[in-house]
């Protein structure tokens, strides 16, 4: 007992900080694996001759133990309050936050479900058959050189607009449709500051008995105004898209770049209607396509596309 009690109080006083004193304790006092618990289990198994002493004994190497851990607590708290400084500013925490594209499309999908648009995801490795021939662009259709498809076999490829849900959300629900696809499309493009093999789009859709260009052009004037401000100007030029018919594009005003293009709509061309097995004499249809990284570029005056896509916390602590 005099060799245990002299290796415990050597060792508490060589401990300088509290976890070690703690786990010091927990091995000479614990009250299951403690030393001292140990042996105090032993003494009913000495005989009888043998135990007179040992329980005195063993009580004041733990008074002196228990003496020597007061002590020495005091002093561990006592550096302790010194070392810290509780004046000092506390040390920021960093947290995440969404991505500057994940707002620029939950924002563009909350404008326009102001509208009564939903919105549902769709396949990014699609068919030929959805992606080009549906919307009016059979294999000869000079529109599919400009697409510069990645192709997986001869029928399946990577979506390279989401154009490609129109008619397979039609083949599956009845007018009216109020719908958004938003998602990630792929091209043959060469990287530069404003272009990806890989990029977002976000596609509308609806359909209606009633539906009009002139519904068309004023709901893509209000979803300018919400998104850049009250004061933005937009103009519309015709244009062509194989699925649409007649086709415009749209452009918002910027005082410092002039008329930048933002996206591209047209009345549903009444042969995608019908491959959507919707009769074309009966409902009228509308559509358009933008691309988020464009409008994230527009609205936070973003530069390079690529940075977008780098990762970098230097860029993305801004949002």
């Amino acid at each position: 007992m005099e060799k245990i009690t002299e290796e415990a109080l050597k060792e508490i006083s060589e401990v300088k900080n509290q976890i070690d004193l703690e786990r010091a304790r927990l091995r000479y006092l614990g009250r299951k694996s403690g030393v001292l618990a140990k042996i105090t289990s032993e003494i009913p198994k000495l005989p009888p001759s043998q135990r007179l002493g040992i329980g005195t004994k063993v009580r004041k190497a733990r008074t002196q133990m228990e003496t020597a851990f007061e002590s020495a607590t005091k002093a561990a708290k006592k550096v302790s309050a010194e070392v810290i400084d509780v004046t000092a500013p506390g040390i920021k925490i960093e947290a995440g936050s969404l991505h500057p594209l994940t707002k620029v499309v939950e924002e563009i999908k909350e404008i326009f479900h102001y509208l009564g648009f939903t919105w549902v995801d769709g396949p990014e490795v699609d068919t030929d058959l959805y992606n080009f021939q549906k919307l009016n662009m059979p294999p000869a259709h000079p529109a599919r050189d400009v697409q510069q498809t990645y192709y997986l076999d001869k029928e399946l490829l990577l979506r390279t607009h989401t154009s490609s849900m129109q008619v397979r959300y039609m083949e599956t629900h009845k007018p009216p449709i109020r719908v958004l696809f938003p998602g990630r499309c792929y091209r043959r493009d060469m990287p530069d500051s404003t272009h990806l093999p890989s990029f977002y789009q976000v596609e509308g859709l609806l359909v209606d008995a009633q539906a009009t260009m002139t519904d068309l052009l004023g709901s893509l004037e209000f979803f300018a105004k919400q998104f850049f401000g009250e004061s933005t100007k937009i103009r519309v030029y015709g244009h062509h898209f194989p699925y649409t018919e007649p086709s415009i594009e749209v452009e918002v005003y910027y005082p410092r770049s002039g008329w930048l293009e933002i996206l591209g709509a047209g009345m549903v061309h009444p042969a995608v209607l019908r491959n959507g097995h919707i009769n074309p004499n009966r409902y009228r249809g509308w559509a358009f396509g933008m691309g988020p990284d464009r409008l994230a570029m527009l609205k936070y005056g973003i530069g390079d596309i690529r940075i977008l896509y780098n990762n970098d916390l230097r860029f993305l602590n801004q949002f």
